[in-house]
């Protein structure tokens, strides 16, 4: 977790989520590759693809050897020949195009352990915050550590704390973060903890790996873990819980979220947690608001509020040529509510004066849910924001409090927003950045389309 002040990104690291079941395997045997035959659907041509991220055999050769996790997402269960290709049968995978995630059964299951003891937590964000170049609500929520320093103390290894596996599963992937997202030169990782083959588990800016995890880290290997085991070490750590039986009704447009499929998945973080840990994990959440675990879909067709993406810049995957780098997130926007309280509206932007942003809007209206295409051109006036706890004071966004609502600095106006609902799932958008209401008529011609 790069708190405010990071930028991050998730999506080059697209993991196999899709896992047959073996229900008649104990976990040793889980951990061992398992593979079938599959059928060839056609003959690659040029014209052949994945998806949105690449065309023709040559240009996704190249894609994927720089964004295999990706490619692996979209490939996993696809007869397609241009997999095959790239994923090629091998010693390692038994015959498949490429390995299969190891898992057992279906199903959710029960969190009997905290992912960090409850004594060493100093808060817990939700999931739904709009942070920087997270433009969209974030699909995750952090744990944050007591004594922990703006943005991190990830240097000093003395002041890591444990991270813990919450039920029995088998962490299914082990991947560094790339070396512009890494949070400390100590490491930095990405871990998935199938728990079923349906239900799952995802820790970020993990600095510190157990010996086990140490062993299979960008490998392909598995390991299984048992509810309690530390799995790493770290000051803080995003944590987030997935349910592929579910999925969410607030993305319109499943198909927009290819790069990161676990997100239309995403499950309440605390719910599944048995007593009384849940409520002692909900006590040290900063969000008193329903639902507590946050929320991340709003999309509603015909309206403004939710996601939106630039046309024609393969929807959350950005443009082509950030190669899942910074700033993929610069053709995102979203219509949204804050991920503490809300009753407030934030409109998020990817590319605000070049930079991604996030602000209240004054007088905290017009709610984007109830704005349509019949409501023609619409104006924002754009503020910063901030929180009161539950005893009246600013939250300073560092130690733990109870949030009691989020609000707008209404007489600190920062810009203007346009929008205009040109179809159901089309709006016009443009954004003035140091500019009042009053400032600005319409349109210009560096007005941008965007789609969902």
């Amino acid at each position: 977790m790069l708190k405010k002040q990071y930028l991050f990104l998730l999506l080059i690291f697209s993991i196999v989520i899709n896992c047959s079941p073996k229900n008649d395997v104990n976990l040793e045997e889980s951990n061992r590759d398992a593979g079938s035959e599959i059928s060839v659907e056609s003959p690659v041509t040029e014209k052949q693809g994945l998806g949105n991220l690449c065309s023709g055999e040559a240009e996704c050769k190249d894609f994927c050897s720089k964004n295999r996790g990706q490619c692996e997402a979209y490939c996993r269960g696809k007869q397609i020949e241009i997999c095959r290709i790239i994923f090629p049968p091998g010693e390692n995978s038994h015959g498949n195009y490429m390995p299969v995630t190891s898992c057992i059964g279906k199903g959710i299951v029960t969190f009997t352990s905290p992912p960090m003891l409850i004594g060493d937590i100093e808060l817990i964000e939700p999931i739904g915050l709009m942070i920087g170049g997270h433009v969209t609500p974030i699909d995750h929520g952090y744990y944050y550590a007591k004594g922990w320093l703006s943005p991190g103390n990830r240097e000093d290894a003395t002041k890591f704390r444990d991270i813990m596996a919450p039920a029995s599963g088998i962490v299914t992937s082990v991947q560094s973060m790339p070396q512009e997202y890494s949070s400390s030169s100590i490491g930095d990782y990405r871990l998935v903890i199938h728990h079923t083959c349906s239900f799952y588990t995802i820790y970020i800016h993990v600095n510190q790996l157990s010996e086990k995890l140490r062993a299979i880290a960008d490998t392909q290997n598995t390991a299984a873990v048992e509810a309690g085991e530390v799995i790493g070490k770290a000051p803080g750590f995003d944590f987030s819980v997935h349910n592929d039986e579910i999925t969410l009704s607030g993305f319109i447009v499943p198909e927009t979220y290819a790069a990161e499929p676990w997100k239309l998945h995403n499950v309440d973080m605390f719910d599944y947690f048995a007593e009384p840990t849940r409520t002692q994990l909900l006590d040290k959440n900063i969000r008193q608001k329903e639902p507590r675990g946050g929320k991340i879909d709003y999309d509603i067709d015909g309206k403004l509020v939710g996601n939106w993406f630039e046309e024609n810049t393969n929807g959350y995957f950005g443009k082509t040529e950030y190669q899942s780098m910074s700033g993929y997130w610069s053709t995102h926007l979203a219509f949204a509510y804050d991920g503490l309280d809300p009753s407030l509206v934030i409109v998020s932007m990817g590319d605000y004066d070049g930079e991604a942003q996030q602000f209240a809007v004054r007088g905290n209206a017009p709610d984007p849910a109830e704005v349509g295409i019949q409501n023609g051109l619409v104006k924002y006036e754009l503020v910063s924001f901030g929180y009161k706890t539950e005893e009246g004071d600013e939250w300073n966004r560092q130690n733990f409090a109870r949030i009691s609502r989020a609000y707008g600095y209404d007489e600190q106006v920062a810009g203007v927003a346009l929008a205009q609902m040109l179809e159901g799932r089309k709006i016009k958008f443009e954004a003035f950045p140091g500019k009042k209401a009053a400032e600005v008529s319409g349109f210009t011609d560096k007005a941008r389309i965007y789609e969902r």
